[in-house]
């Protein structure tokens, strides 16, 4: 890669507590949240608020933790949430969502497409970015995209390239051919993920590039202890939790110099 990489986007998954989207929010952060664990008052102004200040939203369908789990998924609940999020918000080209499918099983994804795809296209007519995770299997990652455009009628939507479990590589990413990605839950740069984003640069120069990961998971101890140093000076407006997390945004927060350096 001749210069240094800026993801275009860096979604701050994993922020669906109260306390914690409360201090993302404040922040002005690019927030991620999973469907299945936003509220009511979530959907209904703290998010749909952020979108229409211009804040992106990423929000995650929880296929992921529910294959981790061996949970069943609750679709329609996941489809009805992105519907009003649409809906609710004067500016969907800030919300991304992640459409149906089954971790690591091409052809079962392959099935939820079919069966979802009015309400997939129903979001991208909307004006939201919906990525469609690629998932590997018997077809290429340049066939399966090939597969969603004539499903979906159209190429206006974001390619997912898995990064956990069964995620697709570098050779895979070389079949490629679009404008819009997005690496799903990988964010910090790793020789494995730099060879993919180079593969996808290479053949698609100028492509908008975004990704997600939890941020919090790996702070856990520097939020517990900035919660206990905030004992002592009460806030009647805010949670300790939330202050917290947001000096700790305010510090180390995913943004513009994620950068990959050249080798």
């Amino acid at each position: 890669m001749p210069s240094p990489f800026t993801w275009n986007i860096a979604f701050h998954s994993g922020f669906t507590a109260d306390s914690d989207l409360q201090a993302a929010l404040d922040v002005g952060i690019a927030t991620g949240v999973v469907a299945d664990r936003v509220t009511l008052r979530q959907q209904l102004r703290a998010l749909p608020d952020h979108l229409d200040r211009g804040g992106k939203v990423f929000v995650d369908s929880g296929a992921f933790t529910a294959f981790r789990r061996q949970l069943a998924m609750d679709w329609p609940r996941v489809l009805m949430l992105y519907r009003a999020l649409c809906t609710t918000t004067l500016r969907p080209e800030n919300l991304s969502v992640v459409a149906p499918d089954v971790v690591g099983d091409q052809q079962a994804t392959l099935l939820l497409w079919h069966r979802y795809a009015r309400d997939i296209r129903s979001w991208i007519d909307a004006g939201a970015r919906v990525i469609i995770p690629l998932q590997a299997g018997s077809l290429s990652a340049g066939e399966l995209l090939q597969e969603a455009i004539g499903l979906l009628g159209t190429k206006t939507f974001c390619a997912g390239i898995p990064s956990n479990l069964a995620a697709m590589t570098a050779a895979d990413c070389r079949t490629l051919e679009h404008n819009d990605f997005h690496i799903l839950g990988r964010v910090v740069m790793t020789e494995e993920l730099r060879d993919k984003v180079e593969a996808l640069l290479t053949c698609n120069a100028g492509a908008t590039i975004s990704s997600d990961a939890n941020w919090l998971r790996s702070r856990t101890r520097q939020i517990a202890g900035a919660v206990e140093m905030l004992r002592s000076t009460p806030n009647l407006l805010q949670t300790r939790r939330t202050r917290a997390v947001k000096a700790l945004l305010m510090q180390d927060a995913f943004g513009s110099l994620d950068q990959l350096a050249p080798r």
